[in-house]
């Protein structure tokens, strides 16, 4: 019976959470839709915090409500496997673990959006500098870089300063490029809107250079990060992979009747089951200091 329960919660999760199967074409209109000016303007206008905006901003195609069903699913159906097993505590353990699992993985992709503007924010800073000391409007320059950035493949820097720039043109230019700031999910960007709108006040050929020299520090320091977030990757690996063993271990383990009936003692399932809850969260929270540190 408990496996069958397992069996049906799996299934759900899989026709409620599994992409559709769809070819080369398709997989890349869903992309340019998620990095699109349509989309950017809908995350400035939805609250931040709110699980609509995460949604949006993860590039997940899921209505909230079918986001909550399918995690409260995949908790089920992971509890209910390992039931099996390790009945009782350890088993709900695994259950909470495999229901935050899906909220902790949407929240990586929404850091992932940020990651990937600083990535590409160096070029955009080096052109964007080049054409303010050669004479050029911020909005032109703004909207020249959008253009050239989107015509080498969808991205989330493109749209956001495409709808800088036409936010500048139809308003006021220094409010503009504080909704810029506000919204971006890149500290870095957020500073170049600063600077911009710094420049914008102040203006002269003087402050040009010396925005550019500030460009350039912010392109060193962009760089530098992502070397460092290349090699914390196989910090984050091995994170992932120690918890993952451990708990093949205990699985194994259980299936000998003398450990079996050891893990069935209540002393022992509180302790496991905080084991599994920490090694979750370690690896959380190392995960995220190991990027953020990046």
């Amino acid at each position: 019976m408990t496996l069958l329960i397992a069996l049906l919660a799996g299934a759900l999760v899989f026709v409620l959470f599994s992409p559709p199967w769809e070819g080369r074409r398709t997989y890349a209109r869903r992309v340019e839709e998620m990095f699109s000016l349509e989309t950017s303007q809908r995350l400035s206008e939805t609250n931040p915090r709110s699980l609509d905006y995460r949604l949006m901003a993860g590039g997940v195609p899921l209505r909230p409500v079918t986001f909550r069903l399918c995690t409260i699913a995949l908790g089920v159906a992971a509890c209910a496997l390992v039931w099996i097993f390790l009945p009782g505590v350890p088993a709900v353990a695994v259950g909470v673990v495999c229901f935050y699992a899906p909220h902790a993985w949407l929240a990586d992709r929404v850091r992932g959006r940020g990651r990937t503007i600083d990535r590409l924010l160096p070029l955009a800073i080096s052109r964007i500098t080049a054409g303010i000391l050669a004479g050029g409007s911020v909005v032109d320059l703004l909207a020249q870089v959008a253009s050239s950035l989107a015509s080498e493949g969808a991205n989330p820097l493109a749209p956001e300063l495409e709808l800088a720039a036409k936010e500048m043109r139809s308003g006021d230019r220094t409010e503009a490029l504080r909704r810029l700031a506000e919204r971006s999910p890149s500290v870095s960007l957020g500073n170049l809107a600063q600077l911009l709108n710094s420049y914008l006040d102040v203006g002269g050929s003087s402050y040009g250079a010396s925005l550019a020299e500030a460009g350039a520090r912010m392109q060193e320091i962009l760089t530098a990060r992502g070397r460092a977030q290349a090699k914390a990757g196989d910090a984050v690996v091995t994170a992932r992979i120690i918890p993952a063993a451990l708990l093949l271990v205990l699985l194994y383990l259980s299936r000998d009747p003398l450990m079996h009936a050891a893990m069935s003692a209540l002393p022992v399932q509180v302790v496991i089951g905080a084991a599994i809850a920490l090694m979750a969260g370690g690896y959380l929270v190392m995960r995220s200091m190991v990027l953020e540190a990046a």
